[in-house]
């Protein structure tokens, strides 16, 4: 067996085409059972394991140490369940989990590790202060790189990732495997675009719908893009705006601003791909820092996959490269405007959909999953 280590992450859409998602696609490639072993938040516990468990339902949910200062004592709960689940080894999602599973480890309690890195933690952390805690922040370059150095096995969501690795931790190694942000089961089951969702949105024909989706707070960097949406809306008359995000006081002096122009929403997860899906350009745009030069946003498979071209940053770890080399949308520079929209064609719409098919999917990666599972058996 195997065991999938999630320490303090939230169920949300992320979570489950990221975590739950992989681990029923890794237990369709014929090789060691993958089980979920989440360590959640004692609030609202049975309410969090019941909705982890609805979309894996085998998984083991149990409550971390309360108090993110004391997550090392979390250690003591993984061997209990490596202990018990006997696994051969853990799948660890982030850096802090990573190091409670290389604990696990020293015990003789599982003998390979994967470091599943998602992003670059430290310079995260530092960036956009995860916790208002200095000290906790501080620990977190000396954590990323033991588990860059010390893991058996590692995987990256982008070549630029590998690269930080190199020139921050000294890597030299070449036990590791790039694997984007892939899509989730909802994403990946869309048919052609109707439109009751456009009109049930309030969109005409006529109109340019720009869509945002997700999160508009620290990293996503909406002073940036709040400046560039203005002039967008008030040099391009049939621009309007879809924001599928939770409230914000940024949008809401956009919609003031442009009465009529500006649309927020706030879906369930499994509501998102068809609301997309009424758009007509998307947006990706974040500023220039560490964190953002090496991600891999789940959104820009999504966004594909809705048939939407990307409107993205010069500096999207992988993806702004890949935008340019296939026609993807359009790269965005920090000195320039939004490009003026219109809608796609359809049959550009089924280009981007086809390519978000080829290249961001569970399945597309198996080669490379198996190539991890392999490490950890």
């Amino acid at each position: 067996m195997i065991l999938f280590l999630t320490y303090n992450d939230q169920p949300s859409g992320v979570y489950w085409s990221q975590v739950t998602d992989v681990v029923a696609h890794l237990n369709t490639l014929g090789g060691p059972r993958v089980r979920l072993l989440a360590l959640v938040s004692a609030r609202d516990y049975f309410g969090i394991r019941k909705n982890i468990m609805a979309h894996s339902p085998d998984a083991v949910v149990l409550p971390m140490v309360p108090r993110m200062k004391h997550w090392r004592a979390n250690a003591g709960i993984v061997a209990l369940a490596c202990r018990w689940l006997r696994p051969s080894g853990i799948m660890a999602r982030g850096a802090l989990a990573t190091w409670l599973a290389l604990r696990a480890r020293d015990k003789g309690l599982v003998k390979n590790v994967c470091f599943d890195a998602r992003g670059a933690y430290a310079a995260e952390w530092e960036e956009y202060r995860i916790v208002d805690d200095d000290a906790l922040i501080g620990q977190f370059r000396e954590v990323e790189g033991e588990a860059v150095r010390s893991a058996d096995v590692r995987l990256a969501v982008s070549e630029a990732l590998v690269r930080h690795w190199q020139d921050r931790y000294g890597y030299t190694g070449k036990r590791h495997v790039v694997i984007p942000c892939t899509l989730g089961r909802a994403h990946e089951g869309l048919g052609r675009p109707t439109d009751p969702m456009r009109e049930a949105l309030g969109f005409a024909e006529s109109d340019v719908v720009l869509v945002y989706s997700g999160s508009v707070a620290g990293w996503q960097s909406f002073e940036l893009l709040g400046g560039l949406l203005r002039d967008a809306l008030g040099g391009q008359p049939k621009l309007k705006l879809l924001f599928l995000s939770p409230p914000d006081t940024g949008i809401d002096r956009l919609a003031a601003a442009f009465p009529g122009r500006v649309l927020r929403k706030f879906l369930i997860a499994e509501e998102v791909p068809r609301a997309l899906q009424a758009g007509d350009v998307a947006l990706l745009v974040r500023e220039d820092t560490l964190t953002n030069r090496v991600a891999s946003p789940t959104k820009f498979a999504e966004y594909l996959a809705a048939g939407l071209p990307v409107l993205i940053s010069a500096h999207i770890g992988d993806l702004s490269a890949l935008v340019e080399a296939h026609g993807l949308g359009a790269v965005v520079r920090e000195d320039a405007a939004l490009p003026t929209m219109e809608r796609p064609a359809m049959a550009d719409r089924e280009r981007y959909r086809s390519f978000a098919l080829a290249h961001f999917t569970k399945k597309g990666r198996s080669a490379e999953y198996l190539e991890l599972m392999g490490a950890l058996s």
